[in-house]
């Protein structure tokens, strides 16, 4: 099994996301991209994926410790480590010199060849220094300096410290594993030449050793040390290529429950910002048709005041039922909002086609000439459809209304067998309107249509009349909408207002 190259922080800890092992992770803190045996020094992070957090209670608890001695950064934390590792092979040492075990088959060694041993046992603690630094190095220094003991060492006593254990497990925990199978190779290859310079003896005699075990014993006793270097090497390296896995494995399983809130939150925001311009259309649609219409006839009742008293009543009674059912929509709406998932629905009645019929009386009676003609059976269409076409029908004549007084508008539904056609079409006005709205009910209907899958033309025809044309998809097998459907009528009105009728577009 291998693992990826990974980017490694100075202070030895791996990325925060399972991207980061492939060289371009994303940190809290200053990143770099290091070679198998290079980094720049040791800095502090926050966020250290080889922390106490992730490596269990007990280094959290010596963290802690380590804290209170003022001890906060990683190069600090393996100073300390290399130190205490220091005094524990001194006291280590002691014991063996006192137990009388230190000088394995032989009772008499020089005092030269013990002060190298401890010399030697010291000295190897000293690249615990830079484990996280330059992880490689150290181990390769360790190795140096085991093989050193190797070949200084008592016949028959065998002396590992805990350098070598610790320097292999970090090597596999902060570098891929074709960089840890070559530097435990290469340690244990270093410690096999040490293991064959002490069965030579050349060493020990330099130090006035006498002679041990013969060549047989010699030879026995140096593949015994090199199956320890495989031994140590290997399992301080397995244990911590493990280690590296299972933090990957929680690097990939944060990632992907972060990119999974994310993903969530990305959803909500477009169904909230699909709910707000949903019911931005439908503001547009109510607030355009009845504020529309009572300003109709607010201006008729304002003409017809002096000249005609009951025809201005008329309308302001009108302009009264129209403000009425003004606040009516804008409650259904306000109470669409209010709705929690927790709470009760409600129904809110939805206009639909078999509705337009009252658009059209409407707008009559608010002075508008309107021509409603009705070719074959109106279909039922589905809900969304079915509202498409009442707000088409309800913008096309607030326009109407509203950018060219005194056109008379035609309004045409044909229902085929696969599509169902409106049209809305008035004379253009002598002079253009410039106090109309924004473009918003276009697009509103052009919105709904491309919803729905039907299609909305709009535009000035060569005719010199302006026509709004929506065509829907329908069902063969669709129903007839209902007798509430506009009938085929022609009709111009003479009601309060007749005068300012007319057509347009927005």
């Amino acid at each position: 099994m291998t693992r990826p190259q990974r980017d490694v922080r100075a202070d030895g800890a791996q990325p925060s996301s399972a991207r980061g092992r492939q060289g371009h992770g994303t940190w809290h803190a200053r990143t770099v991209t290091t070679t198998p045996d290079t980094a720049p020094a040791a800095t502090t992070s926050a966020t250290d994926p080889t922390s106490a957090a992730s490596a269990g209670p007990g280094v959290a608890t010596v963290r802690r410790v380590l804290e209170r001695l003022g001890v906060r950064t990683a190069l600090g934390r393996d100073v300390a480590l290399a130190a205490v590792w220091a005094l524990v092979t001194i006291v280590f040492l002691a014991t063996l010199l006192a137990a009388g075990e230190f000088y394995g088959a032989n009772r008499s060694i020089p005092t030269a060849q013990v002060v190298a041993v401890v010399v030697l046992a010291l000295v190897q603690q000293v690249p615990l220094v830079m484990r996280r630094v330059r992880p490689v190095t150290a181990l390769l220094a360790v190795a140096v300096l085991q093989a050193g003991l190797l070949a200084v060492l008592p016949t028959g006593l065998a002396l590992w410290t805990a350098a070598p254990v610790v320097t292999a497990y970090t090597v596999a925990t902060l570098r891929p594993t074709r960089v840890v199978v070559g530097a435990v190779l290469a340690a244990v290859g270093i410690e096999a030449v040490g293991a064959a310079v002490g069965a030579s003896a050349i060493v020990k005699d330099q130090l006035g050793a006498t002679p041990g075990l013969g060549e047989l014993g010699a030879v026995v006793e140096a593949l015994a040390l090199v199956a320890s270097a495989v031994l140590i090497n290997g399992v301080s390296a397995a244990v911590g290529s493990w280690v590296a896995l299972r933090r990957a494995h929680d690097r990939d399983a944060r990632a992907r429950a972060a990119e999974s809130i994310e993903h969530q939150a990305t959803l909500t925001r477009a169904a909230v910002a699909a709910e707000r311009t949903r019911m931005a259309r439908e503001l547009h649609d109510v607030a355009a048709h009845h504020l529309t219409g009572l300003v109709v006839q607010a201006g008729a009742a304002e003409r017809l005041v002096d000249g005609d008293p009951e025809r201005a009543k008329e309308s302001l009674r009108s302009v009264r039922a129209q403000g009425r059912e003004t606040l009516d929509a804008l409650r259904s709406i306000v109470g669409i909002l209010r709705e929690t998932g927790d709470g009760p629905s409600g129904t809110v009645p939805v206009p639909g086609l078999g509705d337009v019929s009252d658009l059209v009386d409407q707008a009559r009676a608010s002075g508008v000439v309107v021509e409603s003609h009705v070719d074959g059976t109106l279909p039922s269409l589905p809900p969304l459809a079915d509202v498409t076409a009442y707000r088409t029908v309800q913008e096309a004549l607030v326009n109407a209304r509203r950018h060219a007084p005194g056109v008379a508008v035609e309004l045409r539904l044909r229902a085929t067998a696969g599509s169902l056609v409106i049209v809305v079409e008035n004379d253009l006005p002598v002079t253009r309107d410039t106090s109309g709205g924004g473009g918003f009910g276009l697009v509103g209907m052009r919105e709904r249509a491309d919803l729905v899958g039907g299609r909305l033309d709009t535009g000035a025809t060569a005719e010199g009349r302006w026509r709004v044309r929506l065509e829907l998809p329908v069902e063969t097998d669709a129903s007839p909408a209902g007798p509430s459907a506009p009938a085929a009528t022609s009709a111009a009105t003479s009601g309060p207002g007749a005068e300012l009728a007319g057509g347009g577009a927005e």
